[in-house]
Formats: structure tokens, C-alpha cells, sequence
């Protein structure tokens, strides 16, 4: 990028060092008037394509005749060799005023470069909206769908084991109930059973009595 990208951009960001492709951090970032900010981390790979993106669309509007990208870029390569702002843009304005370059073009030129900003970010804003919405709400759509489908399974997994639980405290208790009853119809049958042969062997009794007696 251009020193006047990366001046531009050291305003509001802090670049991060990357092995191989080291990128001095700002000093001292300072707001425009009217807007409190802080400066924001920014690592080499989005300062590049940010870079070239600005860069790309600062060549592609450049106005016919000496303007202000023109301006900008020629206060930037005059930077090493004159060091005092003032001179530095006296003298930027000087090489291209014999152009025709007049300061109230300047100004002009500059407000149309942040209309062209101002525009390029709204269609950014709206292509960043679309694609959150297309991609990402569709993923929050599927999240949300999903842990409906945890949070009713879970609730159907609750709800069996409870009936889980209370059929085996009811299968318990029909163990019980059918141990006591056969036990009970055991102990019923033994005593039929006893009862009847005693009568049996009465009635046998009596009968030799009465053959033998009478």
C-alpha cells in the first residue's frame, strides 16, 4: 500500500507483526474531530487486502487532471525529503497547481473521494447483511433447529425415565404381590390337600367300623 493508505489506515488501527512481513504499529492513532475511537488490531493479511482494495478503488475513480489522490500521493513521496507539514503541502500544491490543480478543486475533489468511500461502504454494509443473512442465518437456523431437537429429545429422554422408573417400581411390586400370592395358594393347597386326606382316611375308618360293628 501507499504511504497514504497506510497513514490513512494508522489512524483508527494498530498493525499486528508478521513473521517474515514485520509492519510498524501506529503511534499515538488520533480520531477525526467530532468521532471518539479506539485503535483496533489489524493483522497483515487484512491490512493487504484492505489495502488493495482502497488502492484498486481510488485508481479506478481518479478524476481527469491533477486532483486530490493526486495531491495525497505527491505529499507522501515528498514526506522523506520535507520533513514540516506545512512546507510539504505548500510545496505538494505548488508542483500541481502549474497543472491546473486550484485549492478550491481540491477541496471539491476531496469530498467527491469520501462520496466514493461513503458509497463503496454501503455496498459493502449490504453485501456483508446479505451474506450474514445467507450464510450465517442460515447456520443460526440450523443451530436453533438443533437444539430444539436436543432440548425436546432431552426432554422425551426425561420423561421416559421416568415412566422407565416408575414401571420398575411397579414391575417390583408385582413380583412381590405374585410371590405372596403363591406363596399364599401354596400353602392353601397343602392344607386342602392335607384336609382332604383326612377325611378320606375318616370316612375309610368309619366304613371298616360299620362293616366290622354293625
Amino acid at each position: 500500500m501507499s504511504g497514504f493508505f497506510k497513514k490513512a489506515m494508522g489512524l483508527f488501527v494498530e498493525f499486528e507483526d508478521s513473521p517474515g512481513k514485520p509492519i510498524p504499529k501506529s503511534h499515538a492513532p488520533v480520531a477525526p474531530p467530532g468521532r471518539v475511537t479506539s485503535p483496533q488490531v489489524l493483522n497483515s493479511e487484512d491490512f493487504d487486502k484492505f489495502e488493495n482494495h482502497f488502492e484498486k478503488l481510488f485508481d479506478q475513480a481518479n478524476l481527469p487532471g491533477p486532483d486530490y489522490y493526486e495531491f495525497m500521493r505527491m505529499n507522501e513521496t515528498l514526506e522523506s525529503h520535507i520533513k514540516d507539514d506545512k512546507a510539504r503541502l505548500a510545496a505538494t500544491f505548488a508542483s500541481l497547481s502549474i497543472q491546473g490543480l486550484t485549492k478550491e478543486a481540491l477541496i471539491a475533489t476531496a469530498g467527491r473521494y469520501k462520496e466514493i468511500i461513503a458509497e463503496d461502504r454501503s455496498k459493502f454494509e449490504r453485501i456483508a447483511a446479505e451474506k450474514n443473512e445467507k450464510e450465517i442465518g442460515g447456520r443460526r437456523h440450523d443451530l436453533t433447529q438443533l437444539e430444539d431437537s436436543v432440548r425436546k429429545n432431552a426432554e422425551e429422554i426425561s420423561k421416559l425415565t421416568q415412566e422407565i422408573n416408575e414401571a420398575q417400581k411397579s414391575i417390583d411390586g408385582l413380583k412381590a404381590s405374585i410371590l405372596e400370592e403363591e406363596r399364599k395358594l401354596e400353602s392353601n393347597q397343602r392344607g386342602y390337600l392335607l384336609a382332604s386326606d383326612a377325611m378320606t382316611m375318616k370316612i375309610d375308618t368309619d366304613i371298616q367300623k360299620i362293616k366290622s360293628d354293625l
